[in-house]
């Protein structure tokens, strides 16, 4: 047991320092515009893979988690063709965001590539944590994110015909393409002829829909809060600046990656679990640790950020990105907020609260809009982050607010 925690954690470090090691490549070898547009690919595609998924894993983890579970194959297959069905629908929509030139056309190909491999990818990786095969989980998470991002890294350093955008893009999408097929390869033990005797239960469907689609529409609001800076920063500026915000925005970051693949991604499915079952005694022991993992990797990585970003800085070498180091700040604050909103949601995701996790999501959002049309034509980078800051304050705040009138009824 030892040996498998020791090799999840160091499989989680080494993942989580490639996302680090590959943005300080990108914009030490890259133009400030290139790193623009890999942010807007990173950042449109982070807010599609929820358009095509619609949040359906959301009711199909507490399906194959309750008591009453039945063949997982049947579950998984049924809500592959959810998705096959959204892809249908979503993909073709998509194209508007190359029409009004939020990316150029010539990524359009690459771009639908990496959206539909990552978001299978992730499916995947859900499905692993909801079987609780976290070391699965890691490995498949380890190519999909990590494996890639350090060959690019010394592909970008030891050949200067290399340091395009190009080579960042294909490599990943080989890495998600790798993570796939590890994917299905441990899926393989599943009951998969049994499941294709099995109709498609298009009632189960519906059921599903109608439960995932509140979640969705308050994630989208909660990714729109997020990601909104980006796109009126790039509506106002120009694309190097959206590097220098993508460069900080993808440093804070790490403080949400952290919680999620270290803590989070371990600890969901057992609170959800025992919950359920009516184990109460196990979930607040479980919701305890949750709690006090995330302050503390909080706490950690945003030191760490603070302080690493002057030698980070130094290894650039590019005067553009020293010259915004507020707006970073701002950021680190923003995404602390961010990861704290995490364990108030639980708390009430458990208890099917969707209507109060809904309401506190376009909150925040509209206070995001607000801000962000305000603040952003005025103060630029730093209107950006403050923007996001206020935005996933309130998200926190009204979180609260709800979970703690239920622990109080």
């Amino acid at each position: 047991m030892l040996k498998i925690s020791t090799f999840n954690l160091l499989l989680r470090i080494i993942t989580l320092g490639s996302k680090f090691l590959l943005m300080l490549g990108i914009t030490k070898f890259l133009t400030p515009s290139h790193v623009g547009i890999y942010g807007m690919i990173t950042t449109t595609i982070g807010l599609a893979i929820y358009i095509v998924g619609m949040d359906f894993y959301v009711f199909n983890t507490r399906e194959m988690l309750s008591s009453e579970a039945q063949n997982s194959a049947v579950l998984i297959k049924d809500q592959f063709i959810v998705h096959f069905i959204t892809y249908c629908i979503t993909l073709p929509l998509l194209l508007v965001i190359f029409v009004i030139n939020v990316l150029p056309w010539e990524y359009a190909v690459i771009f639908y590539l990496l959206l539909i491999m990552e978001h299978i990818s992730q499916e995947f990786n859900r499905i692993f944590i909801t079987l609780s095969k976290p070391v699965v989980a890691n490995v498949t998470l380890f190519f999909r994110s990590g494996a890639w991002a350090y060959v690019t890294i010394v592909m970008l350093y030891m050949n200067p015909t290399n340091q395009t955008l190009w080579t960042v893009l294909l490599a990943w999408a080989i890495g998600v393409a790798i993570s796939i097929l590890l994917s299905l390869y441990y899926l393989k033990d599943l009951e998969w002829y049994s499941a294709s005797k099995t109709k498609v239960n298009w009632k189960w469907i519906r059921r599903g829909l109608n439960v995932a689609f509140p979640l969705f529409i308050a994630n989208i609001a909660v990714k729109l809060t997020e990601f909104l800076d980006r796109y009126i920063i790039s509506f106002h500026y120009n694309k190097a600046l959206v590097g220098v915000y993508t460069f900080y925005g993808s440093l804070a970051n790490l403080l949400v990656i952290f919680a999620n693949t270290g803590i989070i991604m371990i600890l969901s499915p057992k609170i959800v679990k025992s919950y359920q079952e009516g184990n109460y005694k196990s979930y607040k022991i479980y919701m305890k640790k949750m709690t006090l993992g995330v302050i503390s990797s909080t706490v950690a990585i945003s030191l760490a950020l603070i302080v690493g970003i002057f030698v980070v800085i130094d290894l650039i070498n590019k005067p553009l990105y020293s010259g915004y180091l507020s707006a970073y700040w701002l950021l680190i604050v923003a995404y602390g907020f961010s990861v704290l909103s995490l364990l108030p949601h639980y708390s009430l995701y458990v208890r099917f609260r969707d209507k109060d996790i809904i309401k506190s999501s376009f909150i925040a959002l509209f206070v995001a809009v607000l801000m962000n049309l305000t603040l952003v034509p005025k103060y630029g980078l730093v209107g950006g982050s403050l923007s996001t800051a206020t935005g996933f304050l309130t998200l926190l705040i009204c979180k609260l607010v709800y979970a703690y009138k239920i622990s109080r009824a």
